[in-house]
């Protein structure tokens, strides 16, 4: 009696077929979870633009040996997200009395058109006993 080496005989058919969900073992969709994550609490960042687009990206490397049946995969997954939003204000350049700039936030050449109140004191909280 002879054996047959079909795909079935050999267990070929017991082998799961690559797809998205299992390539690199689940690496896309592992990946793919990090980057949306950022991308989201990107957009919810309130000091980034709202309108601009995040990406993110998914990128497969197929690298095949001389055989053509081995295939090295890499899976590359990143995102690209806005940095924070423009901010525009004034310092002014002053020079301390030791001679170094310093900078300030406010133009030391205006002169104030009210002192500042002077701080009050902050009353310390009601104690609140919990049962005897």
């Amino acid at each position: 009696m002879t054996q047959t080496t079909t795909t079935e005989t050999r267990g070929v058919s017991d082998l799961a077929t690559i797809n998205i969900g299992n390539i690199n073992e689940g690496a896309i969709v592992d990946g793919f979870e990090v980057e949306f994550a950022r991308a989201l609490a990107n957009i919810a960042d309130l000091s980034t633009p709202a309108s601009p687009a995040r990406v993110v990206t998914i990128q497969v490397v197929l690298k095949p040996h001389g055989d053509r049946v081995v295939i090295e995969t890499e899976i590359k997954i990143t995102s690209k997200l806005c940095g924070m939003e423009t901010h525009k204000s004034k310092v002014f350049l002053g020079r301390a009395e030791g001679g170094g700039f310093v900078a300030v936030d406010g133009d030391p050449r205006q002169m104030p058109l009210w002192t500042s109140p002077k701080p009050t004191e902050v009353q310390k909280p009601i104690e609140f006993k919990v049962g005897n």
